[in-house]
């Protein structure tokens, strides 16, 4: 009996490591698109050696060394730029708020798609949600 227990607190336990790992891989994944998000909107403020760190450790996936190797410098200097950009992008977004704004319009307009939807049970609307469709392409 014990040992029966025993296995599925085992099981339990793995499996629960399990989906601590699946959360903390979407944290990842959520705090990537975030930082994907902000360099789309102020990458361009950014200078060139900047940018190009962040892109080939957030868009080309390469590591600190190797990075480090192409650049010349020490991984540690890698992380200490990828931080420092990033820090910056979060100022940047801090300062001007495009990123919020946007997240504010996307949900405004799934808002209004929900009203229409309604709206066109009823017949109305067909002809606004042809201009919707064009916003949420």
């Amino acid at each position: 009996m014990c040992f029966i227990g025993l296995v599925f607190t085992k099981r339990a336990h793995k499996c629960a490591l399990m989906m601590g790992r699946v959360a903390m891989d979407e944290k990842l994944l959520q705090a990537r698109q975030d930082n994907n998000l902000l360099y789309d909107f102020y990458g361009s403020l950014l200078t060139a050696k900047q940018r190009h760190v962040f892109e080939m450790h957030a868009l080309h996936d390469c590591s600190f060394s190797e990075i480090a190797q192409e650049m010349g410098i020490t991984p540690q200097a890698v992380a200490d730029n990828i931080k420092r950009t990033r820090a910056q992008l979060n100022k940047y977004e801090q300062n001007l708020g495009m990123v919020q704004k946007l997240q504010v319009q996307q949900e405004l307009l799934q808002e209004i798609d929900t009203e229409l939807a309604k709206l066109e049970t009823n017949g109305i609307a067909i002809n606004i949600r042809a201009s919707l469709n064009k916003l949420l392409i």
